[in-house]
């Protein structure tokens, strides 16, 4: 098979220009991410404090995302885009200008990071939702998000290592400023692209019904519902590493900054693996829910054995594995859900993903901080796994059978049943053949 074939995105230039953009963007991103949270342990040393400023920043999440999803369904994705990406540039800005004033403070920290959530409950799922628009192939958007996995996870690898040697050599809120500076690239990737100038949904109906339709739509839709418990509980209880990878490099390992950039970036290596492998599956890439589990117990069962022992290179070597099992999942629990979406639900939908994935943060961020605080940064690990372990082996053998019944794979679009054992006629999704991943 050629590259072509493998990589049927690209073909799309509007793609091609969104994956330029935040291929920089996203390098930024994670300088920032590193940067941030080796400031707040040096300002406070507690894991805690870690985990509520996290959890103050994806607590919009929390509250707002079930609202957002009629906005990006009504509203050009472009435009929306445009604006989110100009208020990170400026939010960056703002938590550079304080580090470098040399008396940077945890509540100022908390204060910007709390302006970012903000931005992050809007940005996250029309950034979800938008990929299906800059794909002329319906039946490439598995690639698209197969790509855009392997973009973020090439970021986490780099940044981490980038933001390292950057906090060791000229300090961390150089690591803030360049994050201000990589949003530019993807501010003009949006502006050149074509996709995303109209809205999804053309009539204007009221809105708090296009939340009561959008609720309804996943709560009868059992596929989707068993997704979004599964990216839940994952997201809640096992993918809080930039609580515990800081705490358990800095205060179980004893590490410096460059170590600490070391063990994300590794994390990042698996996560990178993953996104590549799932990329040069092309169109021949078809979210199943044997591809969900395997992953899920790679990451579960990963972060137990990190718990069980101190020697910085087995933890590194773990790590990887970790980052493989969470972007696999992720990724395919992403691809599954725009699949089984139609398009005027799109936006809703991933609202919901988005509240599940990004909004739980911050209540897992909070165990993580106090499960780390009282017992060490190794038990957070140790508990995480043991939950992931038991919570899916449970939804295979006692949820699965019935949820995912007949369900070979979730690149077909399912049509929900009600109680009564008929067709739900309201949540019937047309199709036709495009939309389909090929399978041959």
């Amino acid at each position: 098979m050629n590259m072509r074939k493998r990589l049927p995105a690209f073909e799309s230039k509007d793609y091609r220009l969104w994956f330029a953009g935040q291929s920089v963007s996203l390098i930024g991103t994670w300088l920032q991410n590193t940067g941030q949270s080796w400031l707040v342990l040096k300002l406070t040393a507690s894991p805690l404090k870690l985990g509520i400023l996290t959890s103050i920043q994806f607590l919009p999440s929390l509250f707002l995302s079930l609202f957002i999803g009629p906005i990006i369904d009504r509203f050009p994705k472009r435009s929306i885009l445009l604006f989110t990406q100009t208020m990170f540039a400026l939010s960056a800005a703002v938590l550079a200008v304080v580090a470098f004033g040399g008396h940077a403070q945890y509540w100022q920290v908390l204060v910007i990071a709390a302006f970012t959530g903000l931005i992050t409950a809007v940005d996250s799922p029309t950034r979800q939702a938008f990929v299906s628009e800059q794909v002329h192939d319906k039946s490439a958007v598995a690639n698209a998000l197969a790509l855009n996995s392997t973009m973020f996870n090439m970021a986490r690898v780099i940044g981490p290592g980038i933001a390292g040697v950057l906090i060791a050599i000229v300090g961390i809120p150089w690591t803030f400023a360049l994050n201000s500076v990589s949003f530019i690239a993807v501010i003009i990737s949006l502006l050149v692209m074509q996709a995303g100038r109209h809205p999804a949904k053309s009539e204007m109906e009221d809105y708090l019904e296009d939340v009561r339709e959008g609720i309804q739509y996943i709560r009868r839709n059992q596929v989707i519902t068993s997704l979004l418990v599964i990216v839940g509980v994952i997201s809640l209880f096992l993918l809080n590493f930039n609580i515990l990878i800081p705490s358990f490099a800095q205060l179980t390992l004893g590490l410096k900054a460059d170590g600490y950039g070391g063990l994300m970036s590794a994390m990042g290596v698996g996560a990178l693996a993953a996104g590549v492998l799932m990329s040069l599956g092309g169109s021949r890439l078809e979210p199943t829910p044997a591809y969900i589990y395997g992953s899920g117990f790679i990451l579960s069962l990963a972060m137990v054995l990190v718990g069980m022992q101190h020697n910085f290179y087995v933890t590194g070597i773990l790590l990887v594995f970790c980052g493989f099992g969470m972007a696999a999942l992720s990724t395919m629990c992403n691809t599954a859900l725009q699949m089984q979406s139609p398009d005027h639900m799109r936006g809703r939908v991933m609202a919901a993903y988005n509240l599940v994935f990004v909004g739980s943060t911050p209540i897992g961020a909070l165990y993580a901080g106090k499960i780390s605080d009282a017992l060490g940064a190794n038990m957070g690990f140790l508990v995480s796994g043991l939950i992931g372990l038991v919570f899916l082996a449970t939804m295979l053998f006692l949820v699965t059978p019935r949820a995912f019944k007949g369900v070979r794979t979730f690149a077909v679009p399912h049509s929900p049943v009600r109680g009564d054992g008929q067709v739900a006629g309201d949540c019937v999704v047309e199709v036709d053949a495009s939309t389909r991943v090929s399978s041959d």
